[in-house]
């Protein structure tokens, strides 16, 4: 059994290996997770197949290292330690690998839009061919990815639309979700 908090020590930047014999025992990707009212970005040792395993097995995360910046106006804090609940994720951007190959699977994709707080998600959903996109996204784990996606808050007061491959949603935060097309 995993424990409830997952401790996470970011990395001020994406570290350059200059020799030729080292292998890291986990790669460094970048970790960005937006929340009510701020994003908190670095570097994270991912020792997981994919960010979304790790998040959905941890019901809190304690960062180290951490950059914080405020949407109301953009200025940012450089945070020794803070413990974040997964509760108050809203949604993380995915970086790194897709996971082990061998457990892919075949799957229907279907467009949505997803509404939590101020943020609007759009993306692709994946489901099992046959499996309703609705029940899936309602009863699956709590951080549901969403590939060929895009973010749009409130920052500084303006509006801001981001595209990423792939945004971690936290389906327990959202208070809109519907199915396009």
């Amino acid at each position: 059994m995993k424990p409830a908090t997952l401790s996470i020590v970011l990395e001020p930047q994406a570290e350059e290996i200059h020799e030729p014999e080292f292998v890291a025992y986990a790669p460094l990707v970048r970790f960005e997770a937006f929340l009510s009212a701020q994003r908190m970005f670095g570097w994270v040792r991912l020792d997981a197949d994919r960010l979304t395993d790790l998040l959905n097995a941890h019901e809190l995360l304690e960062l180290t290292n951490v950059l914080v910046e405020e949407s109301r106006d953009g200025a940012t804090v450089l945070a020794d330690e803070t413990r974040i609940p997964r509760s108050e994720i809203v949604a993380v951007v995915a970086s790194g690998p897709r996971g082990d190959p061998s457990r892919r699977v075949e799957t229907d994709t279907y467009p949505v839009l997803i509404e939590s707080g101020a943020y609007r998600i759009g993306g692709l959903l994946h489901t099992r061919p046959g499996d309703d996109p609705a029940d899936r996204f309602a009863q699956g784990d709590p951080m549901v990815p969403l590939t060929d996606a895009w973010l749009e808050y409130p920052w500084a007061e303006r509006s801001r639309r981001d595209r990423r491959t792939t945004i971690i949603v936290n389906r327990r935060e959202v208070s809109d979700f519907r199915i396009l097309g």
